[in-house]
């Protein structure tokens, strides 16, 4: 992805602040990543109106998720369309290259997601409808905002949980544009399908994937969300993290074994992460809650 200004690159790279004696911005920040496929993300403050070019090596599907701002662009052979604050825009790029008109005195928070071949090939298989359209459109959900700052950060001060974090916010973005186009399942069968996996979590030892967790309730993977989201009014991560500490208490409470011990049973690899957990959910550490209710 390469953005430029009078044939002067933007991105990737930093941004020359003054041309022809006028600063196009008075705030800019961008991530570091120059590779095709991943997140970036944009964090601006427009000074002037001005419109930037912008191209690609190859053409392949990305998600454009507006936080803040507005601009529109023209692309040489599909329609013209606009980028505004609350919308996320799922398109196919072109190679040659397009504008991309800003307007003054805007603030811009933007996450581009280059989608891999696998990103693609999963909306393909389990949602075809969002082809059907060059531009699909959908509502951002108030946490993106959120995820933006996170985002941020995570790419600053933790390589490590980079790539993690956001392969999190693609796979969640894919599930809001997927989830549009989904037939609606016969109750019974959805009935069916959650049964499955439910069960399928209580039987288990650790946390599972969504993908594992998928292939056990014989199902896909923006399907089971979807389930849980309208039947369990949760998240398949959420019922899991909640089952796994509400046993963590039980057995606190029940037996005389020790944290490390009861970590291991709940699914978590260390004493110190399930402690972390609990504490999150309950305001107290384990050994705190035993103690306590112990005296009662």
């Amino acid at each position: 992805m390469r953005i430029s200004y009078q044939n002067e690159t933007l991105f990737p790279g930093k941004p020359a602040p003054v041309f022809t004696g006028r600063p196009l911005y008075s705030h800019y920040e961008q991530s570091e990543s120059a590779f095709m496929q991943g997140v970036h993300w944009f964090d601006f403050q427009t000074s002037v109106a001005h419109t930037l070019d912008v191209s690609y090596a190859a053409s392949f599907y990305k998600m454009v998720l507006c936080i803040a701002g507005e601009s529109r662009s023209v692309p040489k052979h599909s329609q013209e369309y606009g980028f505004r604050k609350g919308q996320a825009l799922f398109y196919r790029t072109e190679k040659e290259p397009y504008q991309a008109a800003l307007p003054a005195n805007t603030a811009f928070k933007v996450i581009h997601m280059h989608l891999s071949d696998a990103h693609v090939a999963m909306l393909q298989r389990h949602a075809p409808a969002v082809f059907e359209r060059e531009l699909q459109v959908i509502s951002l959900s108030a946490e993106v905002t959120q995820a933006f700052l996170q985002l941020k950060n995570i790419s600053r001060e933790n390589q490590g949980l980079l790539n993690l974090f956001q392969e999190k916010l693609i796979s969640e973005q894919l599930f809001n544009l997927a989830s549009r186009s989904l037939p609606r399942l016969p109750h019974a069968r959805g009935e069916a399908i959650l049964e499955e996996a439910v069960w399928h979590i209580h039987q288990a030892e650790r946390f599972l994937t969504i993908a594992e967790l998928s292939r056990l309730a014989g199902t896909n993977s923006f399907r089971l969300k979807q389930l849980f989201r309208e039947q369990m009014r949760t998240s398949v991560f959420q019922y899991q993290y909640d089952l796994r500490l509400e046993r963590g208490a039980k057995l606190l409470l029940d037996t005389s074994l020790d944290v490390s011990a009861i970590a291991l049973q709940c699914g978590y690899e260390s004493a110190a992460a399930f402690s972390n957990a609990f504490l999150r959910k309950y305001k107290v550490r384990p050994m705190l809650f035993k103690n306590s209710r112990s005296h009662k």
